[in-house]
């Protein structure tokens, strides 16, 4: 098990992102809001004025002075607490579910799903640089995201399995680990990360994996070594997407986007 950040093209910002998705082929239906976005756009009009984007960013964060530091009263925090009561309330009604000898699992991505990476983004005018951004992971200068941590520790309390699965590398893993410990999360059962170097068996498509290959290749691989995904929760589309999961949760994520 490996963990990677990965190299991503953190070039697509918020309505920026919009742009970029249709192109890919992602329907508008989910190009719109929550940082799913929208690549490719094709149209006569002219696209959201990249400066004023980020301006609505800084207020859904609730951080209008572009602190760094979110709002738990923001709009992004209202709404991460709406998806907290339906992640916990799909736990509690699947809690007693029989799986077959498989440990029922919670999974989670890592960057903007357990750990909040606004403060880097604001940090780096949201222009990845993977330098600065290892910085700040290898730092453990993440705090947690609004009502995951409380998620965690229900699901435990009901006897879940809390894995994780992050596109991080291998060489960031235990970094990854201490900052979610740190911010309040108990130590996870799993977490798999990505070792480009020596990739495991079953990522039969290494060393050209996209994202939705990585991770539902390695849903897959959890699925058959004994837990059951009930939960799969991330803030990107492609955290979601190539199934083994029972059901899948999307965070909000105005600030970049990965295919």
């Amino acid at each position: 098990m490996s963990k990677t950040t990965v190299t991503r093209p953190r070039w697509i910002t918020a309505g920026v992102a919009a742009i970029v998705l249709v192109g890919a082929g992602v329907p508008a239906a989910l190009a719109s809001g929550d940082g799913g976005s929208h690549p490719g756009y094709t149209g006569s009009h002219e696209p959201p004025n990249i400066d004023l984007v980020r301006q609505q960013i800084y207020a859904y964060y609730g951080d209008p002075e572009k602190t760094g530091t979110a709002s738990e009263d923001s709009g992004y925090g209202h709404k991460m607490h709406r998806i907290e009561r339906r992640i916990t309330n799909l736990l509690k009604a699947r809690q007693h579910a029989k799986y077959h000898g498989s440990d029922p699992t919670l999974l989670l991505d890592v960057d903007d799903t357990s750990l909040l990476t606004y403060n880097y983004e604001i940090f780096s005018n949201f222009a990845y640089n993977p330098d600065t951004n290892a910085e700040f992971v290898m730092g453990e200068k993440f705090p947690a995201t609004f009502g995951m941590v409380k998620v965690v520790k229900k699901a435990k309390a009901m006897g879940y399995d809390v894995v994780y699965l992050t596109g991080r590398p291998s060489t960031q893993q235990d970094a990854t680990i201490g900052n979610l410990t740190k911010v309040g999360y108990p130590a996870p059962d799993a977490i798999y990360t990505r070792d480009r170097a020596n990739p495991p068996a079953y990522m039969t498509c290494a060393p050209d994996c996209t994202t939705i290959q990585y991770k539902s290749l390695t849903r897959k691989h959890i699925n058959r070594t004994g837990n059951h995904i009930v939960a799969n929760v991330g803030d990107q589309f492609s955290d979601l997407a190539g199934g083994f999961a029972d059901r899948t949760f999307k965070l909000p994520n105005p600030m970049y986007f990965l295919p």
